[in-house]
């Protein structure tokens, strides 16, 4: 996790202050939205906060109260009249429901430091109808073409070389991941946050994309790397419903269970349904951490094609992230006859970064199927065989590209997460009269040398410098410091409060996973 040729930034006294110290040295001057709430401490609430308020008069508003270190936001909530849902201690902060005439007098609480909307987060994947039905053909017959996905990005050739992703897990952060020989007897499934099983059926097809080896298919439908490890971080119910903080406690799940079981890859197919810059979102907040802590957060780019804020949602907006974005390669593994679908999003962040970083195949993909499954039951015209469905969105394309991750990981284990975006988007193939890049070869895991961390100058998430308690991070000198020095995967976040998590005040149910016929 440690950038080759870096030289590592030493610091004196307690491991403490050098957190503390590493963390504001990582800062810099942040939008001029948000940098006079810095200077005077001001509380900042964000303005989809008020919207919502508006819409829904009379109701409580759920929102994610942040405060700095030595404030309880719990605390806080509770004195202004508010019921607390959950402990987000990862980005120090709390999910609750406050009074919406109590959230004046919540804004202007000492150590408080932003108020958000805990808003619904929205699937990224559309049914496409290519099945065969549910019926009972075998789907080693011919129901569909064999998956070339594989082989359009040269994973088959990683793969044969003797690298399928072994060692490493990818934490599928969805709906839950459906029991499946697809992955393995013993299962490759090594863990469960929120219970098992898939009643909605996406990620189950999501990690099949990842890590399926296609047993069910006679390989037919074999996934990118088909010998990883899948953590299942089921936040979504049997409806999908889920919210921004069921999300962010999966992640604190993952944070938590690191090291024990090698996760090296997030995959996060899902997004957010209000804007907000990552310098102030709760969810960048939180992938943020994941990243410096050495995990590749890949995310899907959603599918609102060229609307004007299509790329400022969370988690696709954060410049740390390795969003993807998907193309139809007409089941060829040539790029002569690709395109990019009207429906995958692209464009610029209101911070200013151009996304998606790189495009995957993502329409018409064939993935594991959970029987029974709210998607199995609204699009039977979708299923193949009697274990797999069909479907399109970059929500499929992100999970082929985690795949691709976990390739690269499995080679280069010491590699960090912007060195391994770095790769993955450098190795892209540009798509003759087309502006923008494919994900058409994992030569990355075959590399003899570390490529730059092109992420080593971005600035971070202001409130995960709140997290950690750094307070007045515009008195750094920002113009001496180095930023690639930094080593932020031997960062030990033991100022978080990681046991205070109570897992069992998660509510479920508020959220549509949304899915737009094709």
């Amino acid at each position: 996790m440690r950038a080759s040729g870096h030289t590592e930034v030493t610091m004196p006294g307690s491991w403490r202050s050098r957190l503390l110290i590493l963390l504001a040295l990582a800062a810099a001057a942040l939008p001029s939205a948000t940098a006079p709430a810095m200077a005077s401490h001001a509380p900042t609430v964000h303005g989809a906060v008020w919207a919502y308020e508006a819409a829904h008069p009379g109701q409580p508003v759920p929102v994610i109260v942040q405060t700095s270190e030595g404030a309880d936001a719990g605390a806080l909530v509770t004195a202004a009249g508010g019921d607390v849902r959950g402990d987000l201690s990862i980005i120090h902060a709390v999910a609750a429901d406050v009074p919406a005439d109590r959230l004046a007098s919540l804004s202007a609480a000492p150590g408080l430091r932003w108020i958000s909307l805990d808003g619904p987060v929205t699937s990224t994947s559309r049914p496409d109808g290519r099945g065969s039905g549910g019926d009972d053909t075998p789907d080693t017959g011919a129901t569909l073409p064999p998956s070339v996905y594989p082989q359009e990005i040269n994973a088959d050739r990683v793969v044969a070389s003797g690298d399928d992703g072994s060692g490493i897990a990818v934490a599928v952060v969805d709906t839950g991941i459906v029991k499946s020989t697809d992955f393995g007897r013993p299962s490759r499934v090594v863990a469960t946050f929120g219970g098992e099983g898939d009643g909605y059926g996406h990620g189950s097809h999501v990690a099949g994309l990842i890590a399926g080896d296609g047993t069910n298919s006679d390989g037919r439908y074999v996934g990118v790397a088909p010998g990883a490890n899948l953590v299942n971080v089921k936040v979504g119910d049997d409806k999908g419903a889920a919210t921004i903080s069921d999300v962010i406690n999966g992640l604190a799940f993952v944070a938590a269970n690191q090291d024990r079981l090698n996760i090296r890859v997030v995959n996060l197919s899902l997004g957010v349904d209000t804007p907000q810059s990552y310098t102030t979102d709760p969810l960048d907040a939180a992938v943020e951490l994941l990243t410096f802590r050495g995990i590749l957060v890949v995310v899907a780019a959603g599918n609102a094609g060229t609307a004007s804020d299509a790329v400022s949602y969370a988690p696709a907006n954060d410049p740390f992230v390795l969003t993807v974005g998907a193309v139809d390669d007409r089941g060829t593994s040539a790029t002569s006859d690709d395109s990019v679908p009207s429906w995958s999003s692209r464009g610029t962040t209101q911070d200013g970064f151009a996304k998606p970083e790189i495009y995957a195949p993502g329409r018409h993909l064939v993935s594991v199927l959970s029987p029974k499954s709210v998607l199995a039951v609204q699009q039977p015209e979708s299923i193949v065989g009697k274990h797999y469905l069909s479907l399109s969105g970059t929500s499929m394309a992100a999970g082929v590209t985690s795949g691709a991750a976990a390739l690269v990981f499995a080679a280069h284990s010491d590699w960090t997460p912007g060195q391994v975006k770095t790769a993955l988007v450098s190795s892209a193939r540009p798509v003759p009269g087309a502006s923008y890049a494919r994900l058409a070869r994992v030569d990355a895991a075959n590399a003899q040398s570390a490529p730059d961390d092109q992420t080593s100058t971005i600035k971070p998430n202001y409130l995960l410098l709140e997290a950690a308690g750094v307070d007045n991070p515009e008195t750094i000198d920002w113009g001496s410091i180095r930023w690639g020095s930094i080593r932020w995967g031997s960062i030990r976040w033991g100022s978080i409060r990681w046991g205070s998590i109570r897992w069992g005040s998660i509510r479920w149910g508020s959220i549509r996973w949304g899915f737009v016929p094709d």
